[in-house]
């Protein structure tokens, strides 16, 4: 029986934001608002994208091969929609230059297109310094609890830089060492 009620609940993990990858006929514009991107090895398994859970990960067990993901938050201010993008670590080189330059990513204004305009093809990613100043972008999000939640991760497969936190944060590498959501911490260990 349900148990009903007329108040909405607070999530305590945060909220979600739509995860929103580079389509194959258009190109994607939007504005930055995380200061860094955070990333880890993913599978196509069961239908989606799912993080590697390292040791103990049934994707890698049923010999799924795995790929690197990157993570940001950006806006679109003609749909003023805010959303998490998602690119591979090659289209990822990009905004990792952008952030080297500028030491943030909030307020680059990016455009990702597919070559060839494919499905599947290779994303290229072009990014300026963007028109809208920091401080009228929305908030930046906890991207770490905010791919935990889109991704349904309970606490106990929550890791970040080899020691459990708090709910949620994502468990990020093979060797099961965890990778910090800091993006300088991204910076230096890919320079």
């Amino acid at each position: 029986m349900p148990n009903w009620s007329t108040e909405v609940p607070t999530d305590p993990r945060g909220y979600g934001l739509p995860l929103v990858r580079t389509p194959a006929l258009r190109s994607l514009k939007a504005i930055i608002t995380s200061h860094g991107l955070i990333g880890c090895d993913t599978h196509y398994w069961g239908g989606h994208t799912v993080p590697c859970a390292g040791a103990e990960c049934e994707a890698c067990e049923d010999g799924n091969a795995y790929r690197w993901h990157a993570y940001l938050s950006a806006y679109n201010p003609e749909t003023q929609l805010h959303f998490v993008f998602e690119c591979t670590a090659q289209a990822a080189k990009k905004f990792k230059e952008y952030w080297n330059e500028h030491k943030t990513l909030r307020g680059c204004l990016f455009e990702a297109y597919r070559w060839k305009h494919v499905k599947n093809g290779r994303v290229i990613i072009k990014c300026v310094p963007g028109p809208i100043i920091s401080a009228a972008l929305p908030n930046a999000p906890d991207l770490a609890n905010v791919m935990a939640i889109v991704w349904r991760l309970k606490d106990t497969n929550v890791w970040v830089a080899g020691e459990k936190r708090g709910f949620p944060r994502v468990h990020a590498d093979k060797a099961g060492n965890g990778q910090s959501s800091d993006p300088r911490d991204y910076v230096k260990s890919n320079p």
